[in-house]
């Protein structure tokens, strides 16, 4: 069959070549007439999301790659993508809005109109639901305030069993099978999505690389160290397809171990992986294959796994463990929603989309539909990885390393900007049709009662920053590509402060009252479910089919007999559906909480990242320039477009009216508590709320930029920089410090005027000490008893500059100090009838 490795044209040519190849006898009449059946058979499939022409090419193109010995994989991706592509062909041509829908793919958008899933949805339904599964193994390794394991040593005993090694520890083994049929689940779900992963039995946990490490020690260093941490008798030889030795203790030669791990090293080493994380697989693959080869390397045991992550991982094993998991979610999701080539589905839509309006000749639409395209590319770069390669591996690891440095020195106090939580959460609930008193009541429970917390956990329902390393400092700065003790500074800073425990049964909250709505509804078909919550699930598939399968069985009922509907729940002990269909429910399910969820508790929205960052690379000029210019930014955007969407959703302009004013005074009352609250943990009264100026305050507040509140009132920024320092970002505003600190005193010396250096010095370290500058609870005594006194000696005319300070800020503010500056200890407690103003006199 000499003819058949030729590019082939179309099907056409392709089915003369098999005739060719049977009449030549180089294939019998059956495989002939299969082959030729399977063109077929693919070109009709291919006819019904494209042109004939294309179609045949297609299919063409497809058989010859399933001549290979990947066949059977190929032809699952191929027939997971055709399904993709029907799904996506379908929204757009069905939507009023097709420009939208491009976007919808990516991230729900309230005004889309499309009926598709959303790929963060989705991603993020798959990582709740796993964290859930692993609630058990997370309440006892997870990670405590500073972000280490609650238990490393039992954490190794795990990654020991995981391994097969037997470490005689119950626990440990009993939390592995848990951990080990995550594994076998996300296996068997990735493959029905078009992937290709075989099973093994001990796939134990995956390595994320220290790359920079691999290059620091080079190839001899690295080779004689782990060559001997590997079982050679279950790595193969791709020459000879059998294993390298007989037996696990067993060398090769030294030749042939330097010609295989000398291509290992290069291809973790090299540039050429821009859409997965390094691991011990060489090469870069497509999404449905990438998984497919389980294991290059095959360590002897669990311990020797620690000895290489020890040594040349850029992980610790929580994080390693989790990692991998939450990828695989990732990697699902956007099989799920794009098909196994995901940048070909988001092509495909534009395709469609663009000819839909060039048909109807508006130019208008194209042009929309190509920039809404190319957003959801940079919105995939951001879930995929690729938008945070970097450009120079060092300076990127540098500057995330400042921006999160930068977080645990500013955000400390975020928890004082919380309670606006709350007018989103109710706001929310009830355009979800749920009770609002009931989400805010629940919210209270779960932070003050464990049992309740406990009922969360047996519905799928645990804290995410038990599984997540930075605390969710992403809900404010987005995902960030971090050296581990700077992203520590910055999860301890959001657990130590509040913050992550807030979030954290706010979002459990909001969950369990969805799912407590569900089942209230359980015993009525679709029709008679009330409008809002109806909506919600026809718009996302769900119809009275399914709705039938999930009011069905597996309600969960808690101890003091309330019922829920928990897709978790529902996932793990219904009957009624194959394992792989009710998955699929579960998830689409789950997508619609999560959409709710992010209107109620908002996080950094996917198209909030990527409108502010687009793709510019780590470490290169354009691309930090843009990073410290979008940080803390992002969730301002983010909360806008939300709400923005929402609002425009509605389709009354009475109830346009009414959700406005609902959001925006709910918004504003407690965004002036927050205002007030920030103000007295800084050792100062509140402020007179009879001013236009605090209420501008509590309006930035209100919509996340909370520091611009302060340039109404005054010329500086609570930080001490200016405008323009505080609209360049962060990091500027350190560097502008940093650099004002030497300019200044140098110019001064220069000039023959007295130098400022101890003053100079004692606030860049006031403004700029990781914790100690931020968190809540110990900022007013760092600062009055650790600094004051450090200034007084360091500064000879300190008393006089805090003197002129509190003027200045009785001008602007109309506030004063509660705790006096210098002093050891406060004299008094804060004025609350200052908030008064002039109706306190």
């Amino acid at each position: 069959m000499a003819d058949i490795s030729v590019p082939l044209d179309n099907a056409r040519r392709l089915n003369e070549c098999i005739t060719r190849a049977q009449d030549a006898g180089e294939m019998d009449r059956a495989r002939a007439t299969a082959m030729k059946n399977e063109l077929l058979n693919l070109t009709e499939r291919y006819s019904t999301v494209m042109t004939p022409a294309q179609a045949s090419a297609r299919a063409a193109e497809d058989l010859r790659a399933a001549a290979s010995r990947r066949a059977p994989a190929r032809f699952n991706a191929v027939i997971s993508q055709l399904s993709a592509m029907r799904r996506i062909r379908d929204a757009v041509e069905n939507s009023s809005t097709p420009d939208l829908v491009i976007r919808n793919l990516l991230e729900h958008s309230e005004t889309s109109g499309a009926r598709v899933e959303s790929l963060q949805s989705i991603r993020r339904a798959y990582i709740r639901s796993i964290n859930g599964a692993l609630s058990q193994a997370l309440r006892r390794v997870g990670l405590n305030a500073i972000g280490n394991s609650k238990d490393a040593p039992l954490l190794e005993r795990i990654i020991r069993e995981l391994h097969n090694e037997s470490t005689g520890d119950k626990i440990a083994k009993e939390l592995a099978d848990t951990v080990r049929s995550q594994q076998e689940r996300l296996r068997q779900v990735f493959n029905a999505h078009g992937g290709d992963i075989g099973k093994l039995d001990d796939f134990g946990v995956s390595h994320m690389h220290n790359v920079a490490r691999l290059r620091e020690v080079g190839y001899p260093a690295w080779r004689d160290a782990i060559k001997e941490w590997l079982d050679w008798s279950r790595i193969v030889n791709r020459d000879t397809d059998k294993p390298f030795a007989k037996s696990p203790n067993e060398l090769p030669a030294d030749a042939v171990i330097d010609r295989f791990l000398n291509d290992v090293y290069n291809n973790i080493t090299s540039r050429g992986w821009n859409t997965r994380q390094p691991s011990l697989q060489p090469g870069g693959k497509a999404l449905y294959n990438r998984r497919a080869d389980h294991r290059v390397l095959h360590f002897r045991d669990g311990q020797t796994w620690l000895d290489y992550n020890r040594e040349f991982g850029v992980a610790d094993p929580f994080s390693a463990l989790m990692g991998g998991l939450h990828g695989m979610g990732r990697d699902i999701a956007m099989m799920r929603t794009l098909g196994p080539n995901p940048r070909l589905g988001i092509q495909y839509a534009e395709q469609v989309a663009t000819k839909r309006a060039e048909t109807a000749g508006n130019s208008a639409l194209v042009d929309r539909i190509a920039r809404n395209a190319k957003l959801a590319r940079t919105m995939l770069s951001h879930v995929d990885g690729s938008a945070n390669q970097p450009f120079n591996t060092a300076w990127a690891s540098f500057f995330s390393g400042v921006r999160s440095t930068l977080t645990s020195i500013q955000l400390g106090s975020a928890i004082l900007s919380a309670p606006t939580d709350i007018a989103t959460m109710r706001v929310a609930a009830r355009t979800s049709g749920l009770n609002p008193n009931n989400v805010t009541g629940r919210h209270v429970q779960l932070m003050a009662n464990s049992a309740t917390r406990e009922t969360a956990a047996q519905m799928g329902y645990v804290a995410d920053t038990l599984a997540e390393a930075g605390g969710n400092a992403a809900r404010y700065v987005g995902e960030m590509w971090t050296p581990e003790l700077a992203n520590r500074l910055a999860g301890f800073t959001m657990r130590a402060s509040g913050l992550s425990y807030w979030t954290d049964m706010g979002r459990i909250a909001f969950q369990m009252e969805f799912a407590g709505a569900l089942a209230a509804q359980a015993s009525k078909p679709m029709s008679e479910v009330p409008a809002p919550l109806q909506r919600a699930l026809r718009n996302r598939g769900i119809g009275e089919a399914d709705w039938d399968r999930l009011r069905g069985e597996a309600i969960f009922q808690a101890n003091n007999g309330a019922r829920f509907l928990s897709p978790f729940y529902w996932l793990e002990h219904q009957t009624a559906l194959p394992r792989i269909e009710a998955e699929g429910l579960a998830m689409r399910l789950q997508g619609i909480v999560e959409e709710q969820m992010e209107m109620a508790v908002p996080t950094v929205r996917l198209e909030g990242q990527a409108r502010t960052m687009g793709l510019g690379e780590p470490g290169s000029v354009p691309g930090e320039v843009v990073r410290s210019l979008g940080m803390y930014k992002s969730f301002a955007v983010s909360l806008m477009i939300g709400q923005y969407r929402r609002f425009m959703a509605i389709p009354s302009p009475l109830g346009r009216a009414a959700y406005a004013a609902r959001l925006q005074v709910g918004l504003l009352v407690l965004a002036s508590l927050s205002v007030q609250l920030k103000e007295m943990a800084k050792g100062r009264d509140p402020r007179p709320m009879d001013d236009v100026s605090f209420w501008m305050a509590a309006m930035f507040q209100a919509g996340g930029l909370g520091i611009f509140g302060d340039f109404f009132a005054a010329e500086t920024s609570r930080t001490g920089g200016g405008l323009a320092e505080t609209i360049a970002g962060p990091v500027a505003g350190l560097a502008g410090d940093a650099i004002g600190l030497a300019a200044e005193n140098i110019n001064a010396a220069v000039q023959g005027d007295p130098l400022r250096l101890g003053r100079d010095v004692t606030s860049f370290a006031r403004y700029n000490t990781p914790v100690l500058s931020s968190l809540w609870q110990v900022r007013a005594g760092y600062d009055r008893i650790v600094m004051d006194n450090l200034q007084r000696f360091l500064d000879p005319e300190a008393e006089r500059q805090w003197r002129q300070q509190e003027r200045r800020r009785q001008r602007d503010f109309a506030n004063e100090s509660w705790w006096r500056r210098g002093d050891l200890t406060p004299q008094r407690g804060p004025n609350l009838e200052n908030a008064l103003g002039e109706f306190a006199q």
